[in-house]
């Protein structure tokens, strides 16, 4: 019996919500459309820079095409990394160029940690954004 991995029901209702057919999204995702289609039956998993190319396509949260939901540890990696920084929440929030408000909801899980947040991080102070987003990979570059 086939492997089956999860995020097949997932991608086809986010490929539904953009509109286009199978194999229109499979020539913008750079795929063959026999390759999303084993995605979309599950017998492929959703690839991490497939799930990420969907959110920044169409605004697909990436994590929940990869695991279903939103994983909780944002708060306290995007706190844990501001605290060791040393940095208040406004200064941060203003080097980010997003509002306190919307990095304290991310800093509390209210809202999940966007990508291009966490690849500003990255980019600013050397946090690993896969560590920000995922828990993987090291914490820092």
């Amino acid at each position: 019996m086939p492997t089956r991995y999860g995020g097949g029901a997932r991608f086809k209702e986010a490929r539904k919500k953009t509109g286009l057919k199978q194999k229109e999204l499979a020539e913008v995702l750079g795929l063959s459309p026999a390759y999303l289609s084993l995605i979309e039956t599950d017998r492929q998993p959703v690839s991490e820079p497939i799930a990420m190319k969907m959110q920044s396509l169409y605004g697909t949260d990436a994590r929940w095409l990869l695991f279903g939901s939103t994983p909780r540890g944002e708060k306290s990696r995007l706190r844990q990394a501001r605290d060791e920084l040393g940095l208040k929440q406004k200064d941060m929030a203003a080097q980010l160029g997003i509002s306190a408000m919307y990095l304290g909801l991310m800093e509390r899980d209210e809202q999940p940690l966007s990508a291009p947040v966490a690849m500003k991080m990255q980019e600013l102070y050397g946090f690993n954004a896969q560590w920000l987003l995922y828990g993987t990979n090291p914490r820092r570059i």
